[in-house]
């Protein structure tokens, strides 16, 4: 069974054109430069920071036999450097979460049940490599592994073959089990601020926009926000400065801001935005979703920190945060929309947190 892949990903042709991350870059060509690169690492960060572009960059870097990978310079033109850039090398692995499952599916990492150990992920891993000396598999979506899905990876992350190189990409440290940790150097990625936030932000507004449109002229100022409103995911941050969400803003603070919020009007008010982005497509509500909880995230973060400079406690912000920061896992794992929604603004109204077990 082929493992599913992710589409071609578009990545800074060379370490010079990405975007922050200077001290990661460095880590990494020092480490290949000595000799003491990590088999097994772990890249941590939020959406859209850099994480799969600094991935694939190294697999560029290692893949390139043009130049040596202690240069940190491939050359970006021979047939290797060529298929990695399109997805296509035969010693570059990538797998990823499904579109249509909520966490990585056993047969994704060690085979379908009638050829187990003999498909997937780790067996791959330990194929020879096909065209040059290394291979190097990079997992997406490590967030969404399962206490068992990780349990098949221990032994392969923590003896990798020493001619392989083994990425995780995930967005938190937590979201990773303490023995997927503690088997990986952990490299932690945070979203670059001032020019260079600014410079990633509008590198992810022209992916955007469609090919023959130009990105529209945002001012700084609306980035910074929009940076700041999405607590540092850049691809939320995207679609805030694009002005997909700037409308309903206004129309969701008010409600948020009242003692008492009323649910059939935060309902209303999501599902409108949300259908105004699709009435059928999933990906593009439960994206849409994503805005407008971070709205809500940074307004009862200002609120928290509005009573901490008077020395008070505000209790009621505090849950209706922690009910917010819950949306995001429910969101990650495909719950339903309508009733989400719907059990969000009720229990914003009484300020719950309503911890419902391991969904929340």
């Amino acid at each position: 069974m082929a493992t599913p892949s992710p589409p071609p990903h578009t990545f800074p042709r060379s370490w010079d054109d990405l975007i922050g991350h200077q001290q990661i870059r460095a880590a990494i060509g020092s480490a290949i430069a000595k000799r003491r690169l990590g088999g097994s690492l772990l890249f941590v960060g939020p959406p859209g920071v850099g994480k799969t572009a600094t991935a694939l960059l190294l697999a560029q870097t290692v893949l390139c036999r043009r130049n040596p990978s202690s240069s940190m310079r491939p050359c970006g033109e021979c047939s290797d450097c060529a298929q990695v850039r399109a997805a296509t090398h035969p010693d570059l692995i990538q797998v990823s979460k499904p579109p249509d499952k909520t966490l990585i599916p056993l047969e994704v990492l060690i085979g379908p049940v009638e050829a187990r150990l003999q498909e997937g992920f780790c067996h791959d891993v330990h194929l020879r490599p096909m065209q040059g000396e290394r291979k190097v598999a990079i997992l997406h979506d490590a967030d969404f592994l399962n206490e068992e899905g990780a349990n098949c990876l221990l032994k392969t992350l923590e003896e990798p073959p020493s001619n392989a190189i083994i990425i995780l990409i995930g967005t938190s440290e937590q979201r990773q089990l303490p023995t997927i940790r503690s088997r990986c150097q952990t490299m932690r990625f945070t979203s670059p601020t001032g020019d260079a936030g600014r410079d990633l932000l509008r590198h992810h507004l022209s992916r955007l926009s469609e090919a023959d449109v130009p990105p529209p002229a945002v001012s700084d100022a609306v980035l910074d926000e929009a940076i700041e409103l999405a607590a540092g995911d850049l691809q939320v941050a995207a679609r805030l400065a694009s002005g997909q969400s700037s409308e309903i803003r206004g129309k969701l603070l008010a409600q948020l801001s009242s003692p008492v919020p009323d649910p059939v009007l935060v309902a209303r008010c999501i599902h409108s935005h949300l259908d105004s982005l699709s009435k059928k497509e999933a990906s593009l509500r439960r994206a849409g979703l994503r805005d407008l909880c971070s709205i809500a995230v940074q307004h009862y973060r200002g609120e928290l920190r509005g009573a901490a400079r008077q020395g008070q406690f505000h209790g009621e912000a505090a849950r209706r945060l922690d009910r917010t920061l819950r949306v995001f896992r429910e969101i990650d794992r495909s719950a339903n929309l309508n009733a989400l929604i719907d059990c969000y603004a009720a229990d914003l109204s009484l300020a719950v947190t309503a911890d419902r077990g391991d969904i929340g």
